[in-house]
């Protein structure tokens, strides 16, 4: 049975949805911090798609400072 099959109600489903999004923040926050001790870089995509990589100890900077920011909302 999928998330969409289900008969969620309005509170059950932001309750689903917010426990997804937490793992895949804990998620990425442990990739990232993995491949900063290993002073590894990190790929991502520009808005036109064009990939670029930066040091993952910087893209750890700017995600923990994102999730600062998103957390006092």
């Amino acid at each position: 049975m999928t998330v969409l099959s289900m008969r969620m109600t309005e509170r059950e489903y932001e309750s689903y949805f917010e426990r997804v999004r937490r793992g895949l923040d804990r998620s990425v926050e442990k990739i990232l911090r993995q491949k900063a001790l290993l002073d590894r870089e990190v790929v991502y995509a520009r808005p036109d798609g064009t990939p670029f990589t930066m040091p993952a100890s910087e893209a750890l900077n700017v995600y923990l400072a994102g999730k600062g920011e998103r957390l006092k909302r």
